[in-house]
């Protein structure tokens, strides 16, 4: 699969920051946390994981070479005494692997790409230290009229048999109950799951498809000969625009579930 393209994917920052500053205003830091942050992407988050920890160590995790090289050049930015307690390491959060290492885990829009997301939660569970807590974050906005727009343009004959059936790849993010469930069997407590929808004023319908050009269209890509992508993004573009009824203003609302669970102390 092509790498990640940190600057696509930071157009629209400042809405992808709304779910983390919803973590940060229940996520009670202090000064001596050791945090990882898997999925870490281009840094923004880590960084400020450790702006708010004090003395803290945080560590971020990404399986984009170009995410960790763009992480690495906003570390540089940083005060010294940031970058002393920061760092930044490939790796695939599917192999995670720790035992008692972190106080904190953090992880924002990352899980709902892994198919096997018990075994990431039990080694996130593993890697906790006793009363350490875990919160991540996934996309759950299957329902809105971009994804859905996006799933029959796929399922049309002009482009099913060059997708080779993409869509039917995707992994399946639960409802709350079922992960409040998993946390549970694994062995967390204080575990809390819910959704919550982002509103998020977009210019025109098609700055969806430059939202989802970052994230959700990538495997549609991949898949697609380059010389057909900008055939491809036209008629997305142009089926958005039926749906949602204009080629002007919307607010593209954006529903997010937010899991928490903590290790017990004992």
């Amino acid at each position: 699969m092509a790498d990640w393209n940190p600057e696509l994917y930071n157009r629209f920052r400042d809405y992808r920051a709304e779910p983390v500053e919803h973590i940060f205003s229940r996520l009670h830091l202090n000064h001596r946390e050791t945090i990882v942050d898997l999925g870490c992407g281009p840094g923004e988050n880590t960084v400020e994981l450790a702006r708010r920890s004090g003395a803290s160590t945080v560590r971020g995790i990404d399986r984009s070479p170009a995410m960790i090289e763009a992480a690495n050049v906003l570390r540089a930015k940083q005060l010294a005494e940031i970058q002393q307690r920061l760092s930044f390491a490939v790796g695939d959060m599917a192999n995670f692997d720790a035992d008692r290492e972190y106080s904190i885990v953090f992880s924002n829009a990352a899980l709902q790409w892994l198919r096997d997301q018990r075994a990431v939660l039990t080694n996130c569970f593993r890697a906790l230290t006793l009363g350490g807590q875990m919160v991540t974050q996934m996309p759950a906005n299957e329902h809105e009229t971009g994804k859905l727009e996006l799933s029959a343009l796929a399922h049309e004959p002009e482009w099913r048999p060059a997708l080779g059936g993409i869509d039917e790849s995707f992994q399946e993010v639960g409802a709350p109950e079922h992960y409040a469930q998993m946390l549970t069997e694994i062995g967390f407590i204080a575990v809390d799951c819910y959704y919550h929808t982002f509103r998020h004023p977009m210019e025109r319908s098609g700055d969806v498809v430059e939202w989802y050009r970052a994230t959700g269209l990538r495997p549609f890509m991949n898949v697609l000969p380059e010389k057909r992508h900008a055939e491809f993004l036209a008629a997305y573009r142009a089926r958005l625009e039926r749906a949602y009824g204009t080629s002007g203003p919307i607010i593209f609302n954006f529903r997010r579930i937010f899991l928490w669970g903590r290790r017990p102390e004992k």
